[in-house]
């Protein structure tokens, strides 16, 4: 857990190499690009390797050093593969193989807007990431508010794969099963902790490259789509720095009793972009997202970079761009499953809108853009509003929102499927077989094996994974009222935006509509909340074209009031983002006892004194230092995670509940789930007040015991 000074240069090193071999590789495919976009391709390339080579080595292996140290030498000859591919073509075309473009630290960052954002809320995040995460003190652990809860999943997910070497992992917190959540997010800590690094290392250090990620791979989407750095730097901040008008709740209060805003501060979930007593459900990016939803962070990190390397793909119509996003996409099934969705949901539009600018090339089709634009704004706002009061729609909505669902997308595909037929016929069928053609075989062969293993065995095991759930978590109000408290001011300004948007912006953030429609009449996952990782995902693009629009108002200001646009502007970005600032500023304060000092002592005898396959029967509480700390299996773990990964895990919770209440009468329970060591703590007391602990001390030895934490030997 707290591992060695070597134990921690060797992790940090190895982490580091995958990431400067990225690099090279990005100054080798992407030499024409600029600087940052080839440095944030780079990154990605060395995180998106370090997820992937490790595993690909475990399955031979296990989840070992020795596979490891393997993995990052086939790492390394693949990369002096590409590039020696890559040097033979420079040198046939007499081009050099990496950029000769000098370094201007002036013009690339100095007078660069976006640093200046994205900088300070970078170390912003890294001071919360600091402060929950494994913070010790007097010997607890405490953390912050938002990682209160799946923190503890993720430190189990990590230490059990490192420690256990298991391969396919399981779940450690219900042992037997293979693990199927997305368990890249949490691998590519543990091949750092396989070496010996402290666990706080391992779970900080990718995820501050990987916000990182997010940040410049968001900007880099929006500059390369609106051309204009101005309009990016907005775009960046109404996504980050999300909210809607959650925050007037509070200030209502404020003039009657102070209390009403400082409980933003001070209470439990509790703040204007979380609220819900008053149905305010919108979270914010950086708090409810980027730093407790590990996968999400870690998806997100790989999206928006393939997204804008899409998107300069499609300008350029360059081969290697489009493989390089179909491997990297390709792998998103397995690092975040909504992620590699949102990115097979954008593509499907973007790859329309393709074929529908070749088959229409030599036309003028603005005018009827504008007007198709007003139809889909105006008609889709009737349509969702009417539906939320059709009784039948709402009595069968488990099957009709999932058939509707299917309808969208169904005339998506029939649409792409015409236009591929008007471009076959004029005569363009090569060049999309080597541009979305490849790109759509790369994924398949790199994502079938990840879906049909994890994804869909996951999803055909649970019974409420794909069905029909009306308007997202709205829990009674009127569905536009939902959406525009919860988005504030973004949700009116992205419909004028929409209907005047260019011809090209238009079919570039149509996905977001098309994501919008399927995730508000059907869920992939148990819990309806968590499409809001889909939601957020099409809310981005909004931001893009809603920052276009404020900035071209903005423009048009300037020449009759002296300053009126700076004042717009600002106005437009304090009331987007006031709510997220207020919540960030709750995380700042939070803290929490996550594992008393007593729960670490005992971890840290666990660690030393028993083997790393031991089951240990504890409760089920969500915090458990047991499962969390030391990688040991536990019988079975909180329901909150499990019951949300679709799993059965109901009757070994009742089957733990019977073996502390009555320990003589199911030893065959214990031979069952093979437990080694049966702990009784203070949370094991407080769930099962009928327990006897003098029958644990008659029955079996006691290895372990102090403040009050006491650990029995079975086997």
């Amino acid at each position: 857990m707290y591992g060695s000074l070597i134990g921690n240069i060797v992790g940090i090193l190895y982490f580091l190499i995958y990431q400067i071999l990225g690099l090279l590789v990005a100054e080798c495919l992407l030499k024409k690009e600029r600087r940052m976009f080839r440095v944030l391709l780079g990154s990605m390339i060395g995180s998106f390797s370090l997820q992937w080579f490790p595993v690909f080595m475990a399955f031979f292996m296990g989840f070992t050093r020795n596979a490891h140290i393997i993995a990052i030498i086939l790492y390394a000859f693949v990369v002096g593969g590409v590039i020696v591919y890559l040097g033979k073509k420079a040198k046939q075309t007499g081009e050099t193989l990496f950029s000769v473009e000098k370094i201007r630290w002036k013009e690339e960052v100095l007078t660069n807007q976006i640093f200046w954002l994205a900088i300070p809320t970078f170390i912003f995040f890294c001071i919360l990431l600091n402060s929950h995460t494994i913070l010790s003190r007097d010997g607890a652990i405490w953390t912050g508010q938002c990682t209160y809860g799946d923190m503890n999943m993720h430190l189990g997910f990590i230490t059990s794969i490192a420690n256990q070497g298991t391969f396919p992992p399981e779940y450690s917190i219900l042992p037997g099963v293979k693990l199927a959540y997305p368990f890249l997010c949490d691998s590519i800590s543990s091949s750092i902790y396989v070496f010996g690094s402290s666990l706080r290392i391992a779970y900080m250090l990718p995820m501050i490259f990987a916000v990182a990620q997010v940040f410049f791979g968001f900007y880099m989407l929006a500059e390369v789509w609106l051309k204009d750095k101005t309009k990016s730097c907005v775009a960046w901040i109404l996504f980050i720095f999300n909210g809607g008008f959650g925050f007037v709740y509070f200030m209502n209060g404020l003039v009657k009793d102070s209390s009403t805003f400082t409980s933003i501060f001070t209470s439990f979930y509790t703040t204007p972009t979380n609220y819900v007593d008053q149905n305010v459900r919108w979270t914010n990016v950086i708090a409810d997202m980027l730093l407790p939803q590990r996968a999400t962070l870690f998806g997100w990190a790989m999206l928006f970079g393939v997204l804008a390397l899409l998107y300069r793909a499609v300008q350029e119509k360059k081969t290697s761009y489009f493989v390089v996003a179909g491997i990297i996409g390709g792998g998103l099934p397995l690092i975040h499953t909504h992620s590699f969705m949102a990115l097979g949901l954008i593509c499907m539009v973007w790859v329309l809108a393709d074929f529908y600018f070749i088959a229409h090339k030599e036309e003028n089709m603005e005018g009827k853009r504008n007007v198709l634009a007003k139809y889909i704004v105006i008609s889709g706002m009737i349509f969702m509003s009417v539906l939320q009061y059709l009784p039948y729609f709402q009595n069968h909505i488990e099957t009709l929102g999932v058939l509707l669902a299917v309808l969208f997308a169904g005339v998506i595909c029939v649409a792409v499927c015409y236009y591929f037929y008007v471009v076959i016929c004029k005569g363009e069928l090569n060049t999309v077989l080597r541009t979305w053609g490849i790109f759509l075989l790369i994924v398949l062969v790199c994502a079938i094996p990840q879906l049909v293993n994890w994804t869909f065995e996951q999803v055909g095991s649970g019974e409420s994974f794909v069905r029909g759930v009306f308007n997202w978590s709205n829990e009674g109000d009127i569905y536009l009222w939902f959406y525009l408290k919860n988005i504030g001011l973004m949700a009116i300004l992205a419909v004028p935006a929409f209907i005047y948007s260019k011809k090209k912006d238009f079919f570039t953030v149509l996905p977001a509509f098309f994501i919008w429609a399927i995730a508000e009449v059907a869920v992939f996952q148990p819990n309806p909340y968590d499409n809001n990782k889909l939601l957020l995902v099409a809310y981005g693009l909004l931001c893009c074209m809603v920052a276009d629009f404020v900035i071209n108002v903005a423009r048009k200001i300037r020449p009759l009031a002296k300053g009126g646009s700076h004042v717009f502007v600002a106005s437009v970005l304090v009331m987007c983002s006031i709510s997220a600032l207020l919540t960030l500023g709750r995380e700042y304060v939070s803290e929490y006892e996550l594992y008393s000092a007593a729960q670490v002592k005992a971890c840290e005898y666990i660690e030393e004194n028993t083997k790393e396959d031991d089951v240990i029967l504890t409760n089920t509480r969500h915090n458990n230092a047991i499962a969390s700390l030391t990688g040991r299996n536990i019988v079975c773990g909180a329901g909150t995670f499990l019951f949300y990964h679709g799993l059965n895990y109901q009757d070994r919770e009742s089957e733990v509940n019977q073996m502390y209440i009555n320990p003589a009468g199911t030893t065959d329970l214990l031979k069952k789930y093979n437990v080694s060591f049966i702990l009784v703590g203070d949370d094991e007391r407080a769930s099962y007040p009928e327990m006897d602990e003098n029958v644990f001390q008659s029955m079996y030895e006691c290895v372990y015991s102090e403040d009050g934490v006491s650990l029995y030997k079975v086997q």
